[in-house]
């Protein structure tokens, strides 16, 4: 089973694909993480990534997208993947498709977390305050990923779902355990 989970920055997509992976054992593929990790490892991928996010840009489709194909073909544990981050735009989206064609394989749900600009904003206060994340320290930024979000992700489910594969919208902005409860029922 293949799952990919969508919303803005700060929607909680970190904490339901926890939730997700350890319910239905998936091998996590979070772009977010393979890319900060990247980059506090200085690797080249990492630098040049580190050159839009720090404006608050997507990095380019070709570095995303050989990012993430390198380590979809590289895991060993085929049970399934969620992919978290991924794709952000229709070209990414037809890429991934492409990918899992050439393994036998497709997309079965798609997750997408929907929560106001508003809400969206004050937990990136928050989260800078609590984690120390930089990307969230500066408002402007912020307003930028949740914009690029609304520019090139939302057409990108859109595509996916006019494919076929079964969508789930869910509001992102009620309690945790509610959120989970939705996800895991429509999965099943």
């Amino acid at each position: 089973m293949n799952v990919i989970i969508f919303g803005p920055p700060l929607a909680g997509k970190g904490t339901q694909s926890k939730k997700i992976i350890n319910k239905f054992q998936l091998t996590h593929l979070s772009t977010g993480d393979v890319l900060r990790k990247e980059k506090d490892q200085k690797t080249a991928l990492g630098i040049q990534a580190a050159t839009y996010s720090d404006q608050g840009l997507l990095a380019p489709d070709s570095l995303v997208s050989k990012i993430v194909e390198n380590y979809y073909k590289t895991q060993a544990k085929k049970t399934g993947f969620l992919f978290d981050g991924y794709p952000r735009n229709t070209a990414q989206a037809k890429h991934l498709l492409q990918v899992l064609v050439e393994n036998q394989t497709t997309i079965d749900y798609c997750i997408y977390l929907n929560v106001p600009s508003e809400t969206l904003l004050q937990r990136a206060i928050v989260r800078a305050a609590e984690e120390g994340r930089k990307d969230d320290k500066d408002t402007n930024v912020v307003h930028t990923r949740i914009q690029e979000f609304e520019t090139y992700t939302i057409p990108a489910i859109e595509y996916l779902k006019q494919t076929g594969i079964k969508t789930l919208e869910i509001d992102g902005n009620q309690p945790i355990d509610t959120i989970f409860q939705s996800i895991e029922s429509f999965i099943k």
